[in-house]
């Protein structure tokens, strides 16, 4: 099963472009669990909270891989908490760390902060996209992932993605 997890800073189209890819592909995609966590808790978390949130992740990965499709969109994966983690506690749990070193093999998608910011409730850095951007691909090259930079906008920005995924199944 060929997975393409989506990552990078806040406000960088992950969750479109996770649902692009999939109605492109015709495979199923994995939301991001972070998302409805923190708003059942008011937006409120602690770094407890990140453990229990990549929990939550892995558990819903492992639903829709259970179907076995032959490729697999991940709005997020490990090292968006890892960054998070890091960034906010400046540690990270060993559970995350683990997690992440379980993501060889796949492609993930560095999504440059060069789109608009979209305000949420749930966002917090909406100043610190292009240094968290530096991070992601600090991180992503410190656990030799295999990556690639998607940027520009609209619809160029999906099909840039696209061409991404082919490249990477060639």
């Amino acid at each position: 099963m060929l997975k393409i997890y989506l990552t990078g800073p806040e406000s960088t189209g992950k969750t479109s472009l996770a649902k692009s890819l999939s109605a492109h592909f015709g495979c199923p995609w994995v939301p991001e669990y972070a998302r409805q966590y923190v708003a059942e808790q008011g937006g409120k978390y602690t770094m407890d909270d990140l453990k229990i949130i990549s929990k939550g992740q892995l558990d819903w990965n492992r639903s829709f891989e259970q179907a076995a499709p032959e490729m697999l969109v991940l709005d997020t994966g490990q090292a968006v908490l890892h960054v998070w983690s890091e960034d906010k506690y400046a540690q990270v749990d060993p559970i995350i760390v683990a997690a992440l070193h379980k993501q060889k093999g796949a492609l993930h998608i560095l999504c440059s902060p060069d789109i608009d910011w979209e305000p949420d409730p749930l966002r917090e850095h909406p100043d610190e996209r292009r240094e968290l951007f530096e991070k992601y691909e600090s991180l992503l090259q410190k656990y030799q992932l295999d990556y690639a930079i998607l940027a520009g906008k609209g619809e160029e920005r999906v099909d840039s993605a696209i061409q991404l995924v082919e490249k990477y199944c060639s």
